[in-house]
């Protein structure tokens, strides 16, 4: 009898080990499950634009240093080229000159000479006129009536010429030529305007300076960085399994990790289609849980957050890896 108790004890606590090695084995697997954050980390960024001249030229002012807030369109750097300075002087010359047109003594000289030659056709005309009678009359020869009577022709064609110019003359210059100057004239002063490099038209912070009194610079080469302190933006990378729930219009709620205490409502303004980090063969399900999507948030621009500070986005009721997910030994803990 007292066997049978031994082997009954004997028993009852193998079945007790197995026990609580099956409830261990579910607290481990329990623990090997994803535990996705509904919270991600990121630094606050601000647009920011190049500025540069499309003309280039010698740097001769500076009038601004990193760090200054500039007021809209206030001049940065200034710059010299004197060769634009003399095409210009030469462009509104040549526009003046088309708009005064001939001077009056060019419009006297052509009248002058349109009457000189008027007056020869004329008496040419009355000598082929009296040739042609005495022609008829059989005292003239052929020869001379036809000498005669070519030269007034050509006389008659020299006339019209010289009207014809003086003419012109008198009607000043053409509307399209004067249009076209003026149109020189406004491209080199829009170059000229080029010479003083001006911020945008809003207000904005110097970041870079990148010349000095003296340098050269070519056109379209950039000469500052500004950056717009009122258009804050952070970007978080989430996992893809939230894509479902992330779209564009949804609010977060974002909190610096300088002040943790003052949170503020950011908008999600784009969600980026192509991961950003992910494996190069994604074939299991524990591959495609470590890839991650940018989402790019916009903050509002009266909320004392400056770019360069960390930042926490809360995104509430993101989901959890599904079961294909917690099978795989490659997944680790979040």
């Amino acid at each position: 009898m007292a066997k049978k108790d031994n082997v009954l004890s004997r028993a009852i606590g193998t079945v007790s080990v197995i026990g609580m090695v099956i409830v261990l084995a579910g607290n481990a697997c329990e623990l090997r499950q994803p535990h996705l954050p509904t919270h991600v980390s990121g630094t606050v960024e601000c647009d920011e634009t190049k500025v540069a001249s499309r003309y280039g030229g010698r740097v001769v002012r500076v009038l601004r240093h990193e760090g200054d807030i500039l007021p809209p369109s206030s001049v940065i750097v200034e710059l010299e080229a004197p060769e634009l300075e003399a095409r210009l002087a030469q462009a509104r010359a040549a526009r003046d000159e088309a708009v005064a047109g001939p001077r009056p003594e060019e419009i006297a000289s052509a009248k002058a000479e349109w009457e000189a030659v008027a007056a020869e056709l004329s008496y040419a005309q009355t000598d082929a006129q009296r040739l042609r009678q005495l022609y008829q009359q059989g005292t003239a020869a052929k020869a001379e009536l036809d000498a005669a009577e070519s030269k007034a022709a050509y006389l008659e064609q020299s006339a019209n010429a010289a009207r014809k110019r003086y003419e012109l003359l008198t009607a000043g210059t053409r509307a399209e030529r004067i249009a076209q100057a003026q149109a020189h004239v406004e491209e080199l002063e829009a170059l000229q305007k080029e010479l003083r490099v001006l911020s945008p038209a809003t207000t904005t912070i110097l970041e870079v300076l990148g010349v000095r009194l003296g340098d050269v610079v070519a056109a379209h080469q950039a000469m500052a960085t500004v950056t717009f302190p009122d258009s804050l933006y952070v970007r978080f990378y989430v996992p893809a399994l939230w894509l479902e729930k992330v779209r564009v219009g949804d609010t977060i709620t974002v909190t610096p990790d300088a002040t943790p205490e003052r949170s503020v409502t950011g908008v999600i303004e784009h969600v980026a289609r192509v991961p950003e980090f992910t494996p190069r063969n994604v074939q299991t399900a524990a591959d495609r849980i470590d890839q991650v999507y940018g989402v790019k948030v916009r903050l509002p621009a009266e909320s004392g957050i400056r770019a360069g500070m960390t930042v926490v986005g809360r995104f509430e009721g993101m989901p959890q890896a599904p079961s294909e997910y917690r099978r795989s030994g490659r997944m680790r803990q979040r």
